[in-house]
């Protein structure tokens, strides 16, 4: 079930209308891959090592659902042990950058600050 409102007009002849669901269950969320997976050495072969390992029955839509479920599982617990947690790797990392901007602003940065800083941009 959804509901639609028209929203007021504002500068033509035409208006926005917001459609909004009642149901809040999308189904399973897609099957989903980082970019920097992709460079990350050995990430192909672990990915066919593990699609080639999975068995599963049915049809071929279903065994290719099942085998994406586990691969998507399997991808999960990588990624924890691979990259750990991106969000709190991320706020260290813009931390880091904004205490070395600050030092750069007062001209207390070194050359090795500086080049630390331009790499974690």
């Amino acid at each position: 079930m959804c509901k639609q409102y028209v929203q007021p007009r504002v500068v033509s002849d035409h208006c926005d209308i917001v459609v909004k669901s009642l149901v809040k269950d999308w189904g399973p969320k897609p099957f989903r891959t980082i970019d920097a997976w992709l460079k990350e050495p050995g990430f192909k072969e672990l990915v066919q090592e593990k699609w080639s390992s999975y068995v599963v029955q049915g049809n071929n839509v279903s065994r290719l659902k099942d085998k994406l479920k586990l691969l998507k599982e399997d991808l999960k617990m990588w990624n924890r042990d691979v990259f750990g947690c991106m969000d709190i790797n991320k706020n260290r990392i813009v931390k880091e950058i904004e205490a070395l901007e600050i030092q750069d602003e007062n001209n207390s940065t070194d050359e090795d600050a500086k080049l630390k800083r331009n790499g974690l941009h």
